[in-house]
């Protein structure tokens, strides 16, 4: 069975694409598949969803995964034959896995001997995730969101954001961005936010301006702050590009 966190990474990864191709036709037509189930987009804005998600308390938290299993499983079986359609219409290219969406995947499966350790440990991740709070940034961009592009179509806002083109070197970013590797990611964010902090703490020591310096010492506290996420990197350059 097609495994949905896997598909959800194909979706964005090809919608993304194709918003770049500035290739119209094709967005329209996944948009199209996407639309005509309403348990498939519920689903998506769950996986969504549960990305910022926190709770304080752990068995709270475990009682939640327990409870969201069962959901995860009915949901799952109830679109398997649109998912295995869609995923046909995306291709077979290989994406790296998001290790949130590959825990949830998990709980999806019957139990089995042959599964029940990893399950066990899906759970766990599951419940980790859940109970470590989340650095939450507002985006300033147009389409900073570009990890949460699905989403925004979802809402009906895609329309007007793909309508506002970007341009060529923003087009170069998010394309860079779209087929980055984990590792590369990870190496490529601790160089830029290296080479960000220093550069605002030199314009720190040199600014007279108390309301300048302000901002200055805001900025260099949220880009400290910020984990490697495609995200994040996307808005390092954006701030390197604004210094």
């Amino acid at each position: 069975m097609t495994k949905f966190g896997t598909l959800k990474t194909k979706i964005l990864h090809n919608l993304t694409e194709a918003y770049i191709a500035g290739d119209k036709k094709e967005v329209k037509e996944i948009l199209q598949l996407i639309k005509e189930n309403n348990e498939f987009k519920e689903l998506y804005l769950f996986y969504e969803e549960i990305e910022n998600m926190y709770i304080e308390d752990k068995k709270l938290a475990e009682a939640y995964v327990k409870n969201v299993e069962t959901l995860l499983k009915d949901k799952t079986k109830s679109i398997s034959k649109f998912c295995k359609t869609l995923d046909k219409k995306l291709g077979g290219e290989n994406l790296v896995e998001v290790e949130l969406y590959k825990n949830l995947d998990l709980l999806t499966e019957d139990d089995s001997l042959k599964n029940v350790d990893k399950k066990m440990l899906g759970r766990g991740k599951l419940v980790e995730h859940l109970t470590t709070k989340k650095e939450l940034v507002e985006s300033t961009h147009e389409f900073t969101k570009n990890e949460n592009l699905l989403h925004v179509v979802l809402t009906h806002e895609f329309n007007s954001k793909f309508e506002n083109s970007l341009t060529e070197d923003e087009k170069k970013e998010l394309k860079k961005l779209v087929s980055i590797t984990s590792d590369e990611l990870i190496n490529e964010f601790g160089v830029l936010k290296e080479e960000i902090v220093s550069k605002i703490n030199c314009l720190i020591t040199e600014e007279e301006n108390d309301e300048i310096k302000g901002k200055l010492t805001t900025a260099l506290t949220e880009a400290n702050r910020m984990p490697p996420t495609k995200y994040n990197y996307y808005k390092l350059q954006q701030l390197k590009n604004g210094l």
